[in-house]
């Protein structure tokens, strides 16, 4: 059942906003809600689909790995976003597993309501369309951060992404363990280390998940950052 809290975060989200209430209704005729802790698995790679799933609140994260080596981090998903779209849209196994990384609500759409109101609802459709292109459009990021950004640009401008400006400054609540940012920056954990204590050169500072950006011109220009979407 979804909770009134569940109800308001369903609502903010970007699909519910694209296609309205009729057909979120089809949606969610024979959806269910799932409170998940740290570490349980949504599905795995290889896994055909059977539920396209909605954020409610929480975090997941998306990991992949080749024959006999560890998860790694691919991308991290937030409060209304969808996982893995392309999967259920197109009938193929999943590319990723799927692990939450910090405790979540999940909402479980069967997959054969999603795509039978898919094939017949027109905002649904459009709405898929703009998902995709924006996830096209991450992983474009993904590969220029990898290809032209050091370790420490690449750190500089995720802390840039999620930054709380005020004034010069900013301060920063980091949403994952250091483990997972490390990951998902593609770097090892010793590489993010190093990096953290480059970018105290250029004001960065604090411990734990708190930071603190004294500069973020200065941030910016080290990083090369681009803050379009």
């Amino acid at each position: 059942m979804l909770r009134l809290a569940d109800e308001e975060r369903l609502k903010r989200s970007p699909l519910h906003r694209a296609i309205g209430e009729p057909a979120m209704a089809l949606l969610l005729a024979n959806a269910s809600v799932q409170a998940l802790p740290a570490g349980a698995r949504l599905f795995e790679q290889g896994e055909e689909v059977r539920f396209l799933h909605l954020v409610l609140s929480g975090r997941v994260s998306l990991l992949a790995k080749a024959l006999g080596e560890p998860d790694t981090v691919i991308e991290v998903f937030a409060e209304g976003e969808l996982l893995v779209a392309p999967a259920a849209i197109l009938s193929l196994p999943y590319l990723v597993s799927a692990e939450v990384t910090t405790a979540a609500r999940v909402l479980f759409i069967p997959v054969e309501d999603f795509r039978s109101t898919l094939e017949r609802d027109p905002a649904l459709a459009r709405a898929m369309a703009e998902l995709l292109a924006r996830h096209w459009r991450v992983l474009v990021r993904q590969i220029k951060d990898l290809k032209l950004r050091s370790s420490a640009q690449r750190l500089a401008a995720y802390l840039l992404a999620i930054a709380e400006l005020r004034g010069g400054g900013a301060s920063v609540s980091l949403p994952e363990p250091r483990r997972v940012i490390a990951a998902r920056l593609g770097m090892t954990p010793e590489s993010l280390s190093r990096a953290f204590a480059r970018l105290k050169r250029l004001g960065v500072s604090g411990k734990g998940r708190r930071l603190q950006l004294e500069s973020v011109e200065q941030l910016r220009s080290f990083s090369a950052y681009d803050d379009q979407r």
